[in-house]
């Protein structure tokens, strides 16, 4: 039986499903102590830095993509990345707040056909990943 989602995580995912775009997330209440990275990185018990390493690196190898071809060579990598994640998730990889994190980010990614909104909800998805590394690094710190 799975473990049920910590509530403070639910409700900043709640709070980013009623953006109507993720670029509209304000870079403070992202990045602020006790902000929404720092909140959900505080709740990745028993998640090796080595796995967020991983996705992490995925993200950054589609950002690469993005600048040198646009949405539309990023999309396929992008869009690849759902079933690393849920993989990673039914082996108990990365926790469930970290596979819900990712999603509902991932959904307000790919909103609407404007490739440059889909550029720039990205762009705020790699900046919030970031954050919850570097509050994960502080919180594992051998991690």
């Amino acid at each position: 039986m799975k473990r049920r989602i910590d509530t403070e995580v639910e409700s900043i995912l709640e709070e980013i499903e009623a953006l109507e775009m993720l670029k509209d997330l304000g870079e403070k209440k992202i990045a602020d102590e006790k902000g929404y990275a720092d909140t959900i990185a505080s709740r990745l018990r028993g998640m090796k830095t080595t796995q967020l390493r991983k996705f992490f690196d995925s993200i950054r190898t589609i950002k690469v993509k993005l600048k040198e071809g646009g949405w539309d060579a990023a999309k396929p990598e992008f869009y690849l990345l759902k079933p690393k994640i849920a993989h990673a998730r039914g082996r108990n990889l990365i926790p469930e707040e970290f596979y819900k994190f990712l999603k509902v980010c991932m959904m307000k990614v790919d909103i609407g056909d404007d490739n440059e909104n889909k550029k720039k909800n990205f762009e705020k998805m790699v900046e919030f990943l970031e954050a919850v590394v570097a509050y994960h690094r502080y919180y594992n710190p051998r991690g």
